[in-house]
């Protein structure tokens, strides 16, 4: 089960050992049985989309709010996760409960439990939740890539649906290159295959790690496409004229892309498969701008 952390910082090296790390840190651990992934979103503040994808790579998220967490970056990330409509839980540190009520009884997150913080109580939690699992079509989303000596190319992501297993041929998207799977690892075991929400590392033949993007998916078969018609769904807080220039996330990639009239025009092609398209505008004081939803033709 992967949980990205959000707000305030250090809730995830309490409950899992330092995994990999890049702009999103990944810990682990396991609890009464069941394997957990807890993303930080490392270089975030400074940039927005490691928020995103963080939020993205998951399942369930926890907003950590500790007494000393700036108030703009706590309303952004209440802004990022009602935007996406996540499940999620709110964990105190020294904060006060009826000011964070006050504060997002207009989100999503309203509905969200609220706990103190501790480690026990915040793991028996996560263990009680069910998870949905998704269709039946094979998908991994990548979130990281690297070559190991004596094995190759190596991916590192999570089974967004159906089932991958050792010997699979499928095709990597967008750059639409065959690959196969010869080795399927979870917590560091060799396994015949992978299930729905399970996080993997594959090792894999016919693609480079050059080829490997952030985002970049395995499966039979995903769009690919350099623009969509979109409905806009504008963040209420976003104040200022509509930008003609945006950075588009969708699923874990991240691409700029220009915005005419009802059309996103992609500077590179993407690859997706009916993802929400996050609006970002990092350079203004307001970064989030909204939703993008394809208009069926």
């Amino acid at each position: 089960m992967n949980i990205s952390i959000v707000g305030s910082k250090s809730l995830a090296k309490e409950l899992g050992k330092k995994g990999t790390t890049s702009d999103i840190t990944l810990y682990n651990t396991s609890f009464q049985g069941r394997y957990f992934t807890f993303i930080e979103p490392e270089k975030y503040p400074e940039k927005i989309q490691p928020l995103f994808q963080s939020i993205n790579m998951s399942q369930f998220s926890i907003l950590f709010v500790q007494n000393d967490l700036p108030k703009n970056i706590l309303g952004e990330c209440i802004l990022a996760l009602d935007t996406l409509k996540m499940r999620g839980i709110i964990v105190l540190n020294g904060t006060d409960e009826n000011e964070i009520k006050q504060i997002i009884k207009d989100t999503s997150l309203k509905d969200f439990p609220i706990i103190l913080n501790d480690t026990v109580k915040i793991m028996e939690f996560l263990s009680s939740i069910e998870i949905k699992k998704g269709g039946y079509k094979p998908k991994v989303v990548i979130d990281h890539a690297f070559l190991v000596k004596s094995v190759g190319t190596v991916a590192l992501g999570t089974v967004m649906s159906g089932e991958i297993k050792k010997h699979d041929n499928l095709t990597l998207y967008p750059v639409k290159k065959n690959v196969l799977i010869k080795s399927v690892q979870m917590h560091d075991k060799d396994f015949d295959k992978a299930g729905c929400g399970d996080r993997v590392g594959l090792s894999l033949k016919g693609v480079e790690v050059e080829d490997l993007g952030r985002g970049s998916i395995i499966s039979d078969k995903i769009g690919v496409i350099s623009e969509l018609k979109v409905n806009i769904n504008k963040n209420r807080f976003f104040k200022e004229d509509n930008p003609n220039n945006v950075m588009c996330l969708v699923g874990l990639q991240y691409v700029s892309s220009k915005l005419e009239n009802d059309k996103l025009i992609f500077n590179s092609e993407i690859a997706i498969d009916n993802d929400q398209i996050i609006l970002l505008t990092p350079d203004r004081q307001m970064r989030i701008f909204g939703l993008a939803q394809k208009i069926d033709s």
